[in-house]
């Protein structure tokens, strides 16, 4: 419908524009259409080059192809098009700058900006990404002393939740949560970053023994109504928490209350189910645990909450004195264990491999938007995958920049990969080009001669024609006025009758027609030389647009000539090199990086052999103590 609108407006438009045109072709008038327009290129100022660039630049940007914003802007920066001027451009750079890791780079470009006298709104941007460059390190007093700070304050109302929920999570990690609520009192709750603040302040306060305020919070988080999957997982993750920070502080009841609000399907049911058992179990409801446990212990083993499930359960089942069962259970349990154990040592195994982070890509590109136990719930240890048994690595901020960093480093390989294979192809076209134009120039520039030589004939015979044209009508020359129709049969009606001997009433008819010729002429004779006066004007225009199609066609040549003269050859094997030695340079970075990750995630794995190890041992020594009882029960029976 839209379209159809545009396309009945465009044809109104149009019908005007030729209702005007026929109007004026009727009155005798001229209308002349963009008179206002340039007839020749129009270069571009360097405020609109400036623009251009930086657009690309933004559509980079928010396109997720942020290396090759940063890229875009390094080479502008390179041609002189940005400079210690351009601001916004300097702030794009250092955002970049610091996404990638970079933080001393983004760090001397926020420095320069703040020393500037530039406007207040972009001095506060300045000021917010350099706060959020004193968070990403650690120094959160520093961060709190810039989102306080009076500068940061010309931000866009837009940006005042980014820098409240900055300065709440600088607070919370300081302890200081009676300012971090006060930053967070304006900013809705019910919102995904209001509900993640709320939520990290109240786990903080129960943290730092301040449990009642703590539980409040965390609360206010639990009762918002349901929403997308984000928030409703957040909602789950409160009531967990509230369950067992109550079951902490010995009071089942309320434990169990709150537990009872997180989604049977949802991402922490595992977790709430095994926190809703020992509830029902401190209460003495040891009946009441038990299903919760069983249905516990059929879900994936490697889940934490699940391993614990498989002890207690027979613990339970002893309890109730169903010996039997809780033999079994243990005897279970340990086979699950050592099954984990095998697939751990083999997870262990893979990590060694060389190249064991490529393999990650695809398993943590589901990791990216989501929460990581909700991920592994859904996915489980079926598939073999090694996240299921690192997942608590990617919750490490430490961990999971570094992670970030070495997959950006590893694309910024590809990249120089790329650009090195691309060289010997340009220098290939290099040689080829220089050739060609070894064999075409002399022949190319002896027709552009000619065509120069042509157009500058044709040049001088429009400006001499348009200068041969009377001013003034003169009716005794009737073959500049008239028209080509009426100049022919001026021509053939006068040669009639000059030389052939027509009769009286002949002659008396051909002086009749000529004379009405004549009056056509005379008649139309105005109209004749304004339009052969506009003729030649427009054929010099057009000589004159040939002349620059030349120059620009001579243009090119030289520029041709003169760029494969040039030592772009020794350029190209020099920039080889180059890209050579950082190549070499980033490979040697991603093997130090991924060492370091290798290292971490066999600490991570040793520390869960050794608790799968304990929960072993305790499987086998109940299994052992129930046999011994058994046999004890069976000794005593026979002796009897």
């Amino acid at each position: 419908m839209r379209r159809m609108k545009h396309s009945l407006r465009a044809h109104l438009a149009l019908g005007t524009l030729l209702a005007c045109v026929m109007a004026s072709a009727d009155t005798g008038t001229r209308l002349v259409l963009f008179d206002d327009l340039a007839s020749t290129p129009q270069a571009l100022g360097i405020e609109e080059q400036r623009y251009l660039a930086f657009g690309g630049a933004i559509l980079d940007y928010y396109s997720d192809r942020s290396f090759a914003a940063l890229s875009r802007l390094r080479v502008n920066q390179a041609h002189g098009l940005f400079d210690d001027s351009t601001e916004y451009a300097e702030l794009l750079q250092g955002e970049l700058f610091l996404d990638y890791g970079l933080p001393e780079q983004a760090g001397v470009i926020f420095e320069r900006l703040l020393r500037k006298d530039i406007l207040a709104r972009t001095r506060a941007e300045a000021w917010l990404h350099k706060a959020d460059l004193h968070y990403r390190q650690g120094d959160y007093q520093a961060a709190t002393d810039i989102l306080t700070a009076a500068p940061i304050q010309a931000l866009r109302p837009e940006q005042q939740p980014h820098r409240q929920l900055l300065l709440a999570n600088a607070l919370i990690h300081q302890g200081e949560f009676n300012r971090a609520a006060d930053e967070l009192a304006t900013v809705p709750l019910d919102s995904v970053p209001g509900a993640y603040a709320s939520y990290n302040m109240g786990v903080a306060m129960v943290r730092a023994g301040q449990p009642a305020h703590g539980l409040t919070r965390l609360e206010h988080v639990a009762a918002l109504p349901s929403g997308d999957p984000e928030i409703n997982a957040l909602k789950d993750r409160a009531a967990l928490a509230i369950g067992l920070t109550e079951l902490r502080q010995g009071r089942a009841d309320q434990a169990r209350a709150a537990l009872l609000r997180v989604r049977a399907d949802g991402p922490y049911s595992s977790d709430a189910l095994m926190a809703l058992g020992l509830a029902n179990y401190r209460r003495g409801a040891v009946r009441s645990a038990l299903p919760l446990w069983l249905e516990l212990i059929r879900r994936d083993p490697v889940h934490g909450a699940v391993q614990e499930a498989m002890l207690l359960a027979p613990r339970a089942y002893e309890e109730l004195g169903a010996l039997p069962q809780a033999l079994a259970g243990y005897q279970v349990a340990a086979e699950q264990f050592r099954a984990v154990l095998h697939d751990l040592e083999a997870t262990a195994r893979r990590i060694r491999q060389p190249g064991w982070l490529h393999t990650l890509n695809d398993q943590t590109a589901a990791l990216a938007s989501q929460d990581p136990m909700a991920w592994l719930v859904r996915q489980g240890a079926a598939q073999g995958d090694d996240l299921v048994y690192l997942h608590q690595l990617f919750a490490e901020r430490q961990f999971a920049e570094q992670y970030r960093q070495y997959q950006q480093l590893v694309r910024l390989s590809e990249l120089l990969r790329q650009h090195q294979q691309s060289i010997p192809v340009l220098q290939a076209t290099l040689a080829e080009r220089q050739q060609r134009l070894a064999r075409v120039a002399p022949r190319i520039h002896e027709q552009v001669a000619a065509l120069r030589q042509q157009q500058q004939q044709l040049a001088d015979a429009t400006a001499a024609l348009a200068q041969s044209i009377p001013q003034h009508l003169d009716i005794n020359a009737t073959h500049d006025l008239a028209e080509l129709p009426h100049a022919i049969m001026w021509q053939r009606v006068t040669g009639w009758l000059d030389s052939t001997q027509p009769s009286a009433a002949q002659r008396q008819r051909l002086e009749r027609l000529r004379g009405r010729l004549l009056w056509e002429i005379a008649h139309r004779g105005p109209a004749n030389r304004e339009r052969q006066q506009r003729d030649g004007a427009a054929l010099i225009i057009d000589a004159d647009i040939a002349g620059l199609r030349l120059a620009a066609l001579e243009q090119l040549l030289n520029d041709a000539h003169v760029a494969l003269q040039s030592d772009l050859g020794t350029r190209l094997t020099h920039l080889a090199e180059q890209i050579e030695a950082q190549r070499t340079q980033t490979e040697a970075i991603i093997n130090e990086l991924g060492e370091r990750l290798q290292l971490a995630g066999l600490q991570l794995l040793a520390r869960q052999r050794q608790t799968l190890g304990e929960h072993l041992a305790e499987a086998h020594l109940s299994i052992a103590r129930l046999q011994d009882s058994a046999a004890r029960a069976q000794q005593t029976r026979g002796r009897q």
